[in-house]
Order: structure tokens, then C-alpha cells, then sequence
């Protein structure tokens, strides 16, 4: 029986040995790991400077400790310059007693004006290393540079990144991952964005959607007519509108909680025409007016005023793209790609000089979805309300 168990022992034994461990571990104390990466031109033409903030793990503290909320972030800043990302992250290396590891990298910044003159190379040289994470955000600071926005004071994070990450995933969901901005880049009649910040009195807010064309930023939208592109691409539209309704005083003030969007595009005359159809949903915020929403025709009044304002933002969204920016973010022409494929095929090399004389029609649907537990204002004497 003994010599029996005995070569059984022996395979778990050696199986054992075999399929336990790593073979390309690190130790925690060995590595660096960089939460985010800004990056901006350099002092020199041709460079650029690479600032990173790398987790110190000496300086994490537990959750709940007393030190928590007044210890400094426990970050380590990095900056250098090269003539290009791999050659700034060369130097680091030779900085650091550590091994940089960028798997766990949530945000590559850029500033505005690096974005303006191109990102392509920057775009390249991220795709060729392994370790990058193509679910990082790629962001642009406007009116900024990169640097100055990520050594500001963060809130309620530990880290910057998390601030700027869940920002946008969270709140916006704007489709502004690298893994977004490759397959906007690649789509025929495609053109990719991301998500832009910008500092004010020391705080980061997200001010809108950057707007690229050709790998170049070229101008930003913001307010309803970012909200209506990130509806279109899929987003969270997250404005707040205010109306003021004709006969009353006041503004109301209305938060969009959903816009969806759909588009198609026929032929007309051997002509493309495009259609796109918004349905949007808000709740009331506020009623500064002496408007009695209790009344169902009331409501009806100021879903008119929303619906005018909401087709006007959408026109003139697409008016910014087609005639100022020149950009099809909106995707006009993957539209024609899809509905048919050798028709565009015919008209890709035109299409730049085609798209800012493309007729889009914007039809949209609004609906008031909450309007609150009263009427008017309790502070509006009676006689004044309309109801």
C-alpha cells in the first residue's frame, strides 16, 4: 500500500513546485506605480515634459486613521523632459530607485496647447508599451498646461487621478478612453474627442468636450451643445437649463436627466440627408416664476420652451462642428459607411470639403419629468400666480 502512496506523493509534489509562484513578480517596494502622466510641450522645440505622480507607499495611511484627512497626498512628483514620451520616461528611470510601472495608470493629461499642435506621436509611443492601460482617460486641460493642473489640491480623493477619473466616468461618461479615441481615429468618417478640464479658483471642474480633427485639437464645446454630443455618442448629457416662459417673470431651471439620441441618413437626388432624432427628459430644479406647475397645461408651456431650446442647441452643435471646427465628431460619415459602403468609398477623399455642406435635420422630443411637490412658490402671494 505505502509504495503505492508513494509515487502519487511524488506527482502532487512535483506539481506543486511547478504551478506555484510568479515568474515575473515584483515586490511592492520595487516599483513605481504611476497614477497619472501629464504631459506638455518642452522648454526646448521638439520636446516634451512628462510630469508623472507616483504612489509613495510610505506615506499611505490606513483607511480611517486619524492622519488621513490632513497628510499630504501620498504622492511622488516626477518631472522630465525628452524627445519624445519614451526618452522622458528613460530619464525618470534613471531617477528613481524603482521599476515605473504604468499598468495602473487612470489619466494621461495633456495640455492645450501640445493638443492643439498634434497627439499623434504622443498616441503612438503610449500604444507601443505593453504596460499602458488603453482604458486610461486621455484629457485635456484647457486654457493650462498639464503640469499646473494636476499639482493642484485635490478633495474627498486620495489620489488626483481618481478625482479626474470618476469625473468623467461617473458624472460625464464621456467616451474619452485611449481605447475611444483609437477607434474613432480608425473609423472611416470619424473623428475622436475627449473630455476637457479646467481650473478656477484652485478647483478642477469639467468644462466640456475637446474637439479633435485630423489628431489636432481644434476648439471645445460646451454647455447644451457638449451635452447633445455626448447624448449622441452615448454619454450622459448632465445640463442644466434655464427658460424663461413667455407672459411670466422668473427663470425655470431644469436639469436633462436622460437624452438619447438616433440618426440615419437617406438619399435624396443621389444626395445624403441626415436625421437625427433627440429624445430628452428633465426634471424641474427650481421655479423662480409665479407659474402654478400643478397645472398640466402649464407644464405643457414650459415643455415647449424646453423643446426650443433643446432643437436650438442640437442645430447649432452641429453648425459649430460642420462650419467652424470642420470636425465630424458626430460621425456623419461612418453614417455613410455604414448605409452604404461603396458610395463612400466614391466620395472619402472629398468628404472634408463635402461635410460643411451636409443638410442635418434635428427633430426633438422633450419631456418634463418631475415638477415637484407644488405649484408655484410658496413666497408668491396668490392674486400673482397663473394658473
Amino acid at each position: 500500500m505505502l509504495n503505492r502512496l508513494i509515487p502519487a506523493f511524488l506527482v502532487l509534489g512535483l506539481s506543486a513546485a511547478l504551478t506555484s509562484g510568479c515568474w515575473d513578480r515584483k515586490e511592492i517596494l520595487d516599483v513605481a506605480i504611476v497614477m497619472i502622466t501629464a504631459v506638455d510641450e518642452g522648454s526646448k522645440p521638439g520636446t516634451y515634459r512628462a510630469h508623472a505622480h507616483m504612489v509613495d507607499p510610505k506615506r499611505l495611511v490606513s483607511a480611517g486613521s486619524p492622519a488621513q484627512g490632513g497628510a499630504a497626498q501620498p504622492i511622488v512628483h516626477v518631472p522630465t523632459e525628452g524627445r519624445n514620451i519614451n526618452e522622458a520616461r528613460s530619464k525618470a528611470e534613471l531617477s528613481l530607485p524603482r521599476d515605473i510601472m504604468s499598468s495602473h495608470r487612470r489619466v494621461f493629461l495633456m495640455g492645450e496647447s501640445l493638443a492643439r499642435k498634434g497627439v499623434a506621436e504622443v498616441l503612438d509611443q503610449i500604444s507601443r508599451n505593453p504596460q499602458n492601460r488603453l482604458n486610461a482617460i486621455i484629457a485635456i486641460a484647457e486654457n493650462s498646461t498639464a503640469e499646473k493642473m494636476i499639482d493642484l489640491k485635490f478633495t474627498m480623493e486620495t489620489f488626483g487621478a481618481e478625482v479626474l477619473r470618476e469625473l468623467t466616468i461617473r458624472k460625464a461618461r464621456i467616451p474619452t478612453s485611449i481605447k475611444d479615441f483609437y477607434i474613432a481615429s480608425t473609423t472611416p468618417g470619424q473623428q475622436p474627442v475627449a473630455v476637457s478640464f479646467v481650473e478656477q479658483k484652485g478647483k478642477i471642474s469639467i468644462s466640456g468636450i475637446a474637439i479633435f480633427k485630423d489628431y489636432k485639437l481644434v476648439g471645445f464645446l460646451k454647455g447644451l451643445e457638449a451635452g447633445a454630443l455626448n447624448g449622441l455618442l452615448g454619454g450622459s448629457p448632465r445640463s442644466n437649463v434655464m427658460l424663461r416662459v413667455p407672459g411670466s417673470k422668473g427663470d425655470i431651471s431644469i436639469q436633462v436627466s436622460d437624452l438619447k439620441a438616433r440618426g440615419k441618413v437617406d438619399f435624396r437626388n443621389g444626395k445624403p440627408v441626415f436625421t437625427f432624432r433627440f429624445k430628452v427628459a428633465g426634471k424641474v430644479l427650481d421655479n423662480g416664476t409665479n407659474i402654478d406647475l400643478s397645472n398640466p397645461q402649464n407644464v405643457e408651456k414650459v415643455n415647449k420652451v424646453f423643446s426650443d431650446k433643446m432643437e436650438r442647441a442640437c442645430n447649432s452643435m452641429f453648425a459649430r462642428l460642420q462650419h467652424e471646427y470642420k470636425a465630424d465628431s458626430a460621425g456623419l460619415g461612418a453614417m455613410i459607411y455604414r448605409k452604404d459602403s461603396g458610395y463612400w468609398e466614391r466620395i472619402e477623399k472629398r468628404w472634408p470639403s463635402m461635410y460643411v455642406k451636409q443638410k442635418v435635420i434635428c427633430q426633438v422630443e422633450t419631456t418634463i419629468t418631475n415638477v415637484g411637490s407644488i405649484g408655484a412658490p410658496l413666497y408668491i402671494p396668490e392674486k400673482e400666480v397663473k394658473k
